[in-house]
């Protein structure tokens, strides 16, 4: 089973300590078990998103147990097709496995001891073996990014602190998965895999390689990741705002600190040449003329405008050292 033992870890869990319902309204606590459910549906969409097998029994309000207000409408109320919508979707997801060794008893997030933090817990042990998880958290709490989670309990009883990133709304998965170039050390045999995880606007061709650089892939790939995240995020955007006028979107990209531009008019100018431009992908042709510069002379990331033929994404078409001009 995935997840299970010391293998691959699940990469997203529920934390079930942030189920705290105490003080709140029962709009409120409706509202809020509607945005949890609505993340966690999202999530669920695309990834697996794993839970504790005693996540009903956490207490979410004095002498109540999540089991009693969710399953049994008790109090601190909320909305009954809000209740039910979240027991639906948690009972769906799987259950990480609790049988590993080493794991602690008890964590603090920040400074702040949580109580019943099995998933925490989990996350903070998998953290240890440089896999890292996210924490889905209840919405009541502004626990957000990567913070600092001690553990005491298990193998040696010592505190040990690891960092353990935390999320409410779903888009925040993405900071996640890059963060992962560099704290987890991606290889060059998976940084595609990882990156199409990251990157959801993006598509790379198969013709792709570190090895067309010059430049070894540890000293081309957070430059590479980097670039990757300024395209996805911004590009589609800078187009659109300033009408594809060249330089003006090479000058609102240029504040993220890359150089991106398209080809100079000169080298327009010789259809020869701007063929070397052109990509095969899938059965079809697209043009990366848009590149990314990491020195003047040399290395080069040459990607398409936003493709209808690809839903409106971007292809990533070439790895280059520099091409004819």
């Amino acid at each position: 089973m995935r997840g299970a033992g010391g293998g691959e870890p699940y990469r997203i869990v529920v934390d079930e300590s942030s189920f705290d319902f105490r003080g709140l309204a029962e709009e409120r606590l409706t509202d809020l078990l509607d945005d949890f459910s609505d993340t966690l549906e999202e999530l669920s969409e695309e990834q697996t998103v794993a839970v504790s097998p005693f996540w009903w029994d956490v207490e979410c309000a004095d002498d109540r147990a999540v089991y009693d207000v969710l399953y049994e409408g008790e109090a601190p109320r909320a909305g009954r097709d809000a209740r039910l919508r979240m027991v639906r979707l948690m009972d769906r997801c799987p259950t990480w496995d609790t049988d590993l060794p080493g794991l602690p008893d008890r964590v603090e997030v920040a400074g702040t001891d949580r109580d019943l933090a099995w998933s925490l817990c989990y996350a903070w042990w998998q953290a240890r073996q440089k896999r890292h998880v996210a924490c889905l958290v209840f919405p009541a709490e502004d626990r957000r990014g990567w913070l600092p989670v001690s553990a005491v309990g298990g193998a040696t009883g010592e505190p040990m602190a690891e960092e353990v990133f935390h999320l409410v709304e779903a888009p925040a998965l993405s900071e996640f998965w890059r963060s992962l170039f560099e704290r987890e050390n991606i290889t060059e045999q998976n940084f595609f895999d990882h990156a199409r995880r990251s990157f959801p606007g993006l598509v790379f061709a198969d013709s792709l390689s570190f090895r067309k650089f010059d430049g070894t892939y540890p000293e081309m790939r957070d430059w590479v990741a980097r670039l990757l995240s300024v395209v996805h995020d911004h590009f589609a955007d800078a187009m659109a705002l300033h009408s594809g006028q060249p330089h003006q979107v090479q000058a609102e990209l240029g504040r993220f600190g890359l150089d991106l531009s398209p080809e100079s008019p000169n080298t327009r100018s010789k259809p020869a040449i701007m063929k070397q431009r052109d990509v095969d992908h899938e059965g079809e042709t697209y043009h990366c003329e848009w590149h990314g510069k990491k020195e003047r002379h040399r290395n080069r990331v040459h990607f398409s405008l936003p493709e209808p033929r690809l839903g409106g994404r971007i292809l990533i078409g070439i790895f280059v050292d520099h091409l004819d001009t």
